[in-house]
């Protein structure tokens, strides 16, 4: 059977229509391998096919936008669910993808109907405190987004299969770690983005820009000072979404300079003056920072079905 996808435009940070494969190499073929993408914001009408009695849902939240100022915080990572339903065919289904957060404002929630959904991240709103990622709800696998604290700090990475989203990475020396983190550990969702200021950089914080596959160190693990060093990564052919599976595994946004924009789940590059970076889709946090407000965007979320 043919395989579908329907995409109404990724959002925030940008993205492409995701090709669909039966050979996801973490979760498998589900039923008939044939799989629908939900990823503009917006409600969109699902009707239950001829012959389907189950579907997979995945849910990401949308990404939080970050402060319009560098001593505001960036958005917070969009939550993550999967789960597995029984359905009746031709019954209809409301799909809800949560658009991404805008000029510091808070990331929709994407949902199945009331079977799940995935909640989006914080914005950066006016201040510096703490700011939690999305939540997923009513699945199997249910993760929390990437949060972000402290001034020049750069978006949270959504959450997806493999963990919770990576912190955005706290600018200005920052070193605490929102308290509904602590216990978290390593996390296995997309990078966070880098902080931006004069302070000094260590090998700890930069790691939450990594993502679960989106980047490599190439250069200095050790501390380094100045601008975010671009020169010390190099992305993974993994960052690339080619199955389902890989949505929400890319890196944080990092660039000499700022406008480091998120990839595939990544939080954006806290700003310097008027160098934020958007999130990247699906549901990344904006970093903070001035100028336009387009540049801080959170990316809308992603509702992927599978029958």
């Amino acid at each position: 059977m043919a395989r579908t996808v329907v995409a109404g435009g990724a959002g925030g940070g940008g993205g492409t229509s995701l090709a669909p494969s039966t050979g996801n190499w973490a979760t498998g073929t589900f039923g008939t391998g044939q799989i629908m993408t939900f990823a503009g914001a917006g409600s969109y009408t699902f009707t239950i096919p001829a012959g389907t009695t189950s579907i997979r849902v995945r849910c990401f939240g949308a990404g939080g936008a970050g402060g319009n100022n560098t001593s505001y915080s960036g958005g917070a990572g969009g939550g993550f669910a999967l789960g597995t339903y029984t359905v009746t065919a031709g019954s209809n289904h409301t799909v809800t993808v949560g658009a991404g957060g805008y000029d510091g404002g808070s990331g929709g929630t994407s949902s199945f109907g009331s079977l799940i959904s995935a909640t989006g991240g914080a914005g950066g709103s006016t201040n510096s405190s703490a700011k939690t990622g999305g939540i997923g709800s009513g699945g199997t696998v249910n993760y929390l987004g990437g949060g972000t604290q402290g001034t020049f700090s750069g978006g949270g990475g959504v959450a997806c299969l493999f963990g919770p989203g990576n912190l955005g990475t706290y600018g200005s020396g920052g070193t605490s770690i929102p308290s509904a983190y602590n216990n978290l550990g390593a996390t296995g969702g997309a990078g966070g983005g880098m902080g931006k200021s004069s302070s000094v950089y260590t090998s700890t914080y930069k790691g939450f820009s990594l993502g679960t596959f989106g980047l490599i160190l190439s250069g200095d693990l050790g501390n380094q000072s100045g601008s975010p060093e671009a020169n010390s990564f190099s992305v993974s052919p993994a960052a690339i979404p080619t199955c389902v599976d890989m949505l929400g595994t890319g890196h944080g946004g990092v660039q000499s300079g700022g406008r480091g924009f998120g990839n595939n789940g990544g939080g954006g590059m806290g700003g310097n003056d008027n160098f934020p970076g958007q999130g990247g889709w699906p549901g990344g946090g904006g970093g903070c920072g001035g100028g336009s407000a387009n540049w801080r965007n959170g990316a809308d979320g992603c509702v992927v079905v599978e029958y």
